[in-house]
């Protein structure tokens, strides 16, 4: 299974390494990852491979001081031909 997490945050340079520490703690694998930072905020894009819920991991996210907020996406997954 896996899904696509965008997050709103406040533009804090702790915020990426807690958010990677919180999905790494839940066993998630992280795909992809792109981040755009500005003056007043940050939007982070992340794929991930996981057996876990992708809600939930948006939920734990949704806790951190600086996230303002937290959306999902779930992917299909295409067979290999």
């Amino acid at each position: 299974m896996s899904g696509k997490l965008f997050l709103k945050a406040k533009n804090e340079e702790t915020l990426l390494p807690r958010v990677l520490r919180v999905l790494s703690k839940q066993g998630v694998d992280v795909r992809e990852l792109n981040m755009k930072a500005q003056a007043d905020g940050m939007e982070l894009e992340i794929v991930l491979n996981t057996d876990s819920d992708v809600a939930q991991m948006a939920k734990l996210l949704a806790k951190q001081v600086a996230v303002v907020s937290v959306n999902t996406l779930m992917l299909q997954e295409q067979a290999a031909v």
